[in-house]
């Protein structure tokens, strides 16, 4: 129940969305419904243009909403741009139906709270401002300055105007901040710092999750090799920063629709990938090798230090516990790093190959 009442940035829009249709519903009996069109004697000259150009792009609007990533091109044009839509609409609505005595004219007050929730204090300050001009245009243009009560609706319509400018920035200021700082908080808890993939503690929710759900997936860990004599050697301001290229060099070959990179501790790392298709995982192995191969750690004295990993893999069977497949690729690991490391052991072999080609 209380999911219900968490506010996303997509539950928002979905909200504004269904806002927009209400709107375009209700305006079409007050144009077009004879008992109450004809009391009301609203201008409809543009009125189906405006009805028109609504339907097709509120139509538009939710199938993006539905159909894309919140993240992707389209998703943030038109929510983003929706803004814009909205406020083109909600002036040329006033046009025909009064102008600074438009019934619709309150509906300002949702498209400046809407700026502040992307655009915070400042989004919602501009939209504030024009749709004060407009409403300014209105009045002037109806002589509205020549009648005392209708400078006081004015006045005391622009004032709330501004103040739900000033409040609404306010708020979505300050629950933007409590977004940003819970997310951070929240990545903290699951993120390692160093190499930026995911931590040791989020690696075993996400295994214990997929044997729950019975989720077929291919782990493998993996472990640079001699790393111990390479700090010995080098450093351990040049092992952090090999630890973190090997982490992008991850990030970089294995994407989200493939799986997820993991730092299991030290210099080992683990891979839960979305498939069981061997010369998939191989392929993906082969690509991170041959890049680390080509792209060596330099030094600042331009000295290459080649970095090469081991690996064991392990398929996920219906009966395995987390620790049932964690055991098997640890110990193919260590077959690997016993065979002379650079190479990868795979608990059911499809081919013959163990050694990586690079």
């Amino acid at each position: 129940m209380r999911e219900f009442f968490v506010i996303t940035e997509h539950r928002s829009e979905t909200i504004s969305s269904l806002l927009r249709w209400f709107f375009l519903v209700l305006c079409i009996p007050l144009f077009y419904y004879p008992p109450i069109a004809d009391v009301l004697h609203f201008n409809h000259d543009t009125f189906l243009i405006l009805l028109t150009i609504g339907i097709v792009y509120m139509t538009a609007t939710q199938f993006v909403l539905y159909r894309f990533h919140e993240k992707s091109l389209y998703y943030r044009l038109f929510t983003r741009g929706g803004i814009v839509f909205d406020f083109v609409c909600y002036i040329w609505l006033m046009a025909l139906t009064g102008g600074s005595e438009s019934p619709f004219m309150p509906v300002g007050y949702l498209i400046v709270i809407h700026a502040a929730l992307y655009w915070r204090l400042r989004g919602s300050f501009v939209l504030a401002a024009l749709s004060f001009s407009m409403y300014l245009f209105f009045f002037i243009r109806d002589g509205g300055i020549q009648s005392t009560e209708t400078f006081f609706n004015f006045f005391m319509k622009s004032t709330f105007l501004w103040l739900i400018a000033l409040y609404g920035g306010i708020i979505a200021s300050k629950e933007r901040q409590y977004y940003f700082e819970k997310n951070m908080y929240q990545l903290q808890s699951v993120q390692d710092y160093l190499t930026g993939l995911l931590n040791h503690r989020k690696f075993q929710e996400d295994v214990l999750e997929r044997t729950k759900l019975k989720t077929p997936f291919t782990l493998v860990l993996c472990d640079i090799d001699h790393f111990k004599r390479f700090n010995d050697a080098h450093g351990h301001v040049i092992g952090d920063e090999v630890l973190k290229m090997v982490g992008a060099t991850f990030k970089r070959y294995l994407s989200s629709k493939d799986g997820t990179a993991y730092r299991y501790g030290g210099e080992e790392f683990a891979w839960i990938m979305n498939t069981e298709n061997e010369s998939v995982v191989k392929k993906t192995i082969e690509q991170v090798n041959q890049h680390l191969y080509q792209f060596p750690y330099t030094t600042s004295q331009n000295r290459k230090l080649p970095v090469t990993l081991s690996y064991g893999v392990a398929f996920y069977a219906e009966e395995d516990s987390p620790a049932d497949i964690i055991q098997r690729a640890d110990s193919l690991l260590y077959e690997a790093k016993s065979d002379g490391r650079n190479t990868l052991k795979v608990d059911k072999l499809k081919s013959e190959e163990n050694q990586l080609i690079v």
